[in-house]
């Protein structure tokens, strides 16, 4: 008999149609989490995958596989180890034993040099998670919140033409209230307004004079 492994999926590989392709003899075993962690994207616009990475009080879920040495060179074809994935030994609790696991996570950088900057998922590989996380009963509302968080924050929007254009789209379309700052992100998350996304990241109370006074400085009484 083969020797096995314990490989942990928090990504495509929640999927078990996926995994039975690639790797025929994987054997899904439970559930579990990776504490202190948190599931973001990052790669290309519109292309980018899943990762995790340290953040303070993050949990992620994760389906338990037990793989084949056959099943992990499969594995990491598919994951670019070691350039665009590494793998890293973590501990997990599975079915109320403590155990080891191994994980891929992303290399932040390529061999190149160049930087994997947070992204969006194309629809496809975000719907594949999706089936995933409903099949194990997993919190749908987790993977939301990683692309929320999968924007580039650094150097935020100023107020351009096309940030106003996507306001005036917004008050228009009468989707929410345009004070309430959180439904405004998320539909402009939705509908792909990508700079308006950072721009309330960074400048929420500059937003909402803009909304009262029509500029972004406070209006002077």
């Amino acid at each position: 008999m083969s020797k096995t492994k314990l490989y942990v999926a928090y990504g495509s590989n929640l999927h078990i149609g996926q995994m039975a392709h690639r790797c025929p003899t994987a054997k899904a075993v439970g559930v579990s989490w990776l504490n202190g962690l948190r599931l973001l994207f990052r790669g290309g616009r519109g292309g980018a995958v899943a990762t995790v990475e340290p953040y303070e009080g993050g949990r992620v879920p994760v389906l338990a596989w037990e793989i084949t040495s056959t099943d992990e060179a499969a594995l990491d074809r598919y994951e670019g180890f070691p350039y665009f994935y590494r793998k890293e030994n973590i501990k997990i609790e599975l079915n109320g034993k403590r155990r080891t696991a191994m994980v891929y996570i992303m290399n932040t950088e390529g061999r190149g040099g160049e930087y994997r900057p947070l992204n969006q998922p194309c629809v496809g590989y975000y719907t594949t998670i999706l089936e995933g996380y409903k099949a194990t009963g997993f919190d749908v509302g987790i993977l939301r919140q990683a692309t929320e968080d999968s924007v580039e924050v650094e150097g935020a929007e100023s107020l351009s033409e096309e940030i106003i254009t996507n306001i005036e789209e917004i008050r228009l379309s009468g989707a929410c209230n345009m004070l309430d700052v959180v439904a405004v992100q998320r539909h402009a998350y939705e509908n792909e307004m990508y700079s308006l996304v950072l721009y309330l990241e960074e400048n929420r109370k500059k937003y909402v004079n803009f909304i009262m006074y029509g500029t972004e400085e406070p209006r002077q009484i």
